[in-house]
């Protein structure tokens, strides 16, 4: 049972360390690391790597890619898009929004948050506060 609490301890230790997009890496770059780049790396970006930025590739941003940002692409921030911040936007983060940072908002980040970037906590951040 030690053992147990023990894995389950280090596992939401290890949480914040991990890498959560590997197109824009944060985190150690090293061997082994979540966002070592080299072959066979997490963040390896040549192609058919996790971070390939070519003609279909996780991190390509041209029209028709997940990084796409003009009109109609998953990441166009102007009125009607998925990532429009503006009051009534899927990603508006005033008072009451879908992306509020403030104590009971959906991307909060302090202590209890969904976004609480300490021990434990983070795992329930939606991906609009990213």
């Amino acid at each position: 049972m030690k053992i147990v609490i023990f894995i389950l301890i280090f596992a939401s230790w290890l949480s914040p360390v991990m890498a959560n997009d590997v197109c824009n890496c944060k985190g150690y770059a090293g061997v082994g690391g979540p966002c070592y780049s080299g072959v066979g790396g997490d963040a390896y970006d040549g192609v058919g790597g996790p971070a390939y930025a070519g003609v279909g590739g996780a991190c390509y941003d041209g029209v028709g890619g997940p990084k796409y940002d003009g009109v109609g692409g998953p990441k166009y921030d102007g009125v009607g898009g998925p990532a429009y911040n503006g009051v009534g936007g899927p990603a508006y983060n005033g008072v009451g929004g879908p992306a509020y940072t403030g104590v009971g908002g959906a991307c909060y980040a302090g202590v209890g948050g969904p976004c609480y970037s300490g021990v434990g906590g983070g795992n329930n951040c939606p991906a609009v506060c990213k």
